[in-house]
């Protein structure tokens, strides 16, 4: 089977995304545009919900996204801050860049100092209503390079590009649940940034195919993924992984998060790993706030206006 390099695979990636906004173009407006639900759905989180659903911001919209990893206040002697931007180009197109610093934190022995670890960034496409059924779908690709002299247990060295398509349905009798399946290739490339291999990672590229479901039910939400991922077709070697992921995420009211307009997660996870090296558990807590940029500069503009009359 022949095997696209990462280079081959985003370009066919970003010519198929092309693709699809000029056929789809003449047609947006019909489409129906991301609803005031969708704001309030369980979004991608990573860490504690990675499946990325056919969602995206709305048209225009531009959001600052922070999420600290609780659980190394606790395992690591550093702790990582993501700190990121989602940007919705129109009503199907969303992309996203993410830069992960690591700062000490004093807790536990160990001196990696401070600095960035790894960027990310990626971009999919949104199908509404795919092929005229109750479907949502999308495609899209996401890179993780690490950089930088990052601690060996923050990276495995690798660089990562994976390309995913994710289609979901929601239930007929239940509202507010979805379920999904996703399909993602993790093409890995050796980078120059030392790192290390934990229990049960893939050491080459893998194939991974997942399916769960997503609960709503506002200010919660209850997620599961399960899923397969292989080494035997696209990788050096013929590993198999299974892996099960429960998870919950809380909206906090702004009375806890001191009156702030943005919306604040607090997210719970549990994965567990049948792999190669035996079982591995991982468990990990995050606080996500994601702020409207470009509402914040809208009620600047009209502030500054108001001010000048």
């Amino acid at each position: 089977m022949p095997i696209l390099v990462p280079k081959q695979c985003i370009s066919l990636l970003l010519l198929s995304l092309l693709i699809s906004v000029r056929i789809h173009a003449q047609d947006a407006s019909a489409t129906t545009p991301p609803n005031g639900d969708d704001q309030q759905a369980m979004r991608k989180i990573s860490g504690i919900f990675d499946t990325d659903l056919p969602k995206t911001e709305q048209k225009g919209s531009v959001r600052f996204i922070v999420h600290p990893h609780l659980g190394d206040f606790s395992r690591r002697s550093y702790v990582r801050l993501p700190l990121g931007v989602r940007w919705g180009v129109n009503n199907h197109v969303e992309i996203t860049a993410t830069i992960e610093p690591y700062l000490q934190h004093g807790l536990r022995s160990g001196s990696p100092g401070n600095g960035i670890g790894d960027v990310q960034f990626g971009g999919k496409y949104a199908y509404r209503h795919w092929l005229q059924t109750d479907y949502d779908a999308s495609i899209g690709l996401n890179v993780r390079l690490p950089v930088g002299a990052p601690p060996l247990d923050m990276t495995d060295g690798y660089n990562h590009y994976t390309p995913f398509l994710v289609v979901s349905r929601p239930s007929e009798r239940t509202p507010g649940l979805n379920y999904f399946f996703s399909g993602t290739a993790d093409l890995m490339a050796k980078s120059s940034v030392a790192g290390s291999f934990r229990q049960n990672d893939a050491h080459s590229s893998s194939l991974i195919l997942g399916t769960g479901f997503v609960l709503d039910r506002f200010p919660y939400h209850y997620t599961l993924e399960t899923g397969l991922q292989t080494t035997s077709f696209i990788g050096r070697d013929h590993q198999q992984y299974v892996f099960v992921k429960p998870g919950f995420a809380w909206d906090l009211p702004r009375r806890l998060t001191f009156n702030s307009h943005g919306r604040w997660l607090f997210g719970l996870s549990v994965k567990i790993t049948q792999g190669p090296d035996g079982t591995r558990i991982d468990s990990g807590g995050k606080i996500r706030g994601d702020f409207s940029l470009s509402r914040w500069w809208r009620g600047k503009k009209a502030s500054n206006a108001a001010a000048e009359k």
